[in-house]
């Protein structure tokens, strides 16, 4: 009887470590970006991750407030001048999606836009 227990307990323990590991691989990574929001651009303007990645935005504007949009993932945040902002977010979905500008900032306000990239 010891030995069948035992037996069991050895099998449950792989099966459950192949689980595990097969979850863990398939996890996404955190990646984190400092940008800088001024003058009608983001630096940087293009923003590359994985999909399943966790990313972590710091964004300062440093020549007046801006605002950063990214609407497929519902953010939108107001980035007071001078003062550091961190969006978080999760990149579940795959594809091109614009950043935007959601202050307005000047005449060129329009022309304020980035791109993240979700592979």
């Amino acid at each position: 009887m010891a030995k069948r227990i035992y037996k069991n307990w050895v099998i449950l323990t792989f099966i459950v470590i192949i689980v595990l590991s097969f979850s863990l691989s398939k996890a996404g990574t955190v990646k984190i970006f400092e940008i800088k929001a001024k003058k009608y651009i983001f630096e940087p303007n293009t923003i590359r991750v994985n999909h399943g990645d966790k990313v972590i935005l710091n964004i300062i504007a440093t020549d007046r407030a801006h605002g950063i949009g990214i609407k497929a993932f519902n953010i939108k945040s107001l980035l007071p001048k001078g003062k550091s902002v961190t969006v978080e977010f999760t990149a579940d979905k795959k594809g091109e999606f614009p950043i935007v500008c959601t202050k307005i900032c000047g005449w060129k306000h329009f022309k304020m836009k980035g791109k993240l990239i979700v592979e």
